[in-house]
């Protein structure tokens, strides 16, 4: 297997980066909410979605690869008194104490997975791990022709959010595209301005994402056991997170797959 990396940055660093994405958590709650049972998320990072599925009184589980991040999620729960188990682990190959009814990968997290090798091996690994009857629910982008042409070296602003401590943090983008590979990596740079916009801190990071068209997920899906699934597409995580009734190239997709 092709190692997944540690995260690409620090969890106090991801929590800035990622402060404005909230639109797609009311989803996340609903899921864990309604699942009959036992509830993972793989990739949970810092508890972005985890923490407020726990908070509604959902029964969820984290999974994480990145020790750092798992630490930093196991003390936010801490501080807000909130019990789960959050465990060190590989979403291509991780085993849990049971079968769940539930398990999510939010946020594009399922596309760290760098090889499609790697990608089936996740999917299969969940399939294994649900109870008869459960079900699979992972958000991934639509890949936009266009949108993977401007990946071609030339640095984009992405965006600037303010910092809770004054100033802002600015987020500027290089990005390459590989189409053979499918595979889109990034030098980001991330500048925590003071609020006279002079730059007090400068991190230069870098990380890769494997897209994935809609027939080839098909294909993985059923490669991986799951003989039932089906794809909703959704407005981004900044426009509301909401149901569309076409799927078009870069909208954000929500697959579902059960366990028969």
């Amino acid at each position: 297997m092709v190692s997944v990396q540690d995260y690409y940055c620090a969890p106090e660093l991801y929590d800035l980066i990622y402060s404005d994405i909230r639109d797609d958590i009311p989803f996340w709650v609903a899921e864990a909410k309604g699942s009959p049972g036992p509830v993972l998320e793989l990739c949970c990072g810092t508890g972005r979605v985890l923490v407020p599925c726990l908070e509604a009184g959902a029964r969820v589980e984290g999974l994480d690869i990145t020790r750092s991040m798992v630490d930093h999620c196991r003390a936010k729960l801490a501080g807000r008194k909130l019990e789960a188990s959050v465990d060190l682990g590989d979403m291509r190959d991780f085993e849990g104490p049971g079968r769940y009814a539930l398990i999510t990968i939010p946020f594009n997290s399922f596309l760290h997975n760098l090889t499609q090798a790697d990608q089936l091996a996740t999917l299969a690994r969940c399939h294994a791990q649900l109870a008869p009857g459960g079900r699979l629910t992972i958000n991934i982008f639509c890949p936009h022709s266009a949108r993977l042409a401007e990946h071609d070296g030339t640095p984009r602003h992405i965006k600037t959010l303010p910092h809770p401590e004054g100033g802002n943090v600015r987020v500027t983008d290089t990005g390459r595209c590989d189409p053979l590979e499918q595979r889109i990596s990034v030098m980001r740079q991330v500048e925590v301005l003071d609020p006279a916009g002079r730059v007090r801190e400068a991190h230069d990071l870098s990380f890769e994402l494997r897209y994935v068209w809609k027939p080839e997920m098909e294909l993985l899906l059923t490669a991986a056991g799951f003989g039932r699934f089906a794809v909703e597409s959704r407005t981004g995580y900044t426009q509301g997170f909401a149901p569309k009734p076409v799927l078009e190239e870069g909208d954000q997709t929500v697959w579902t797959a059960w366990q028969t």
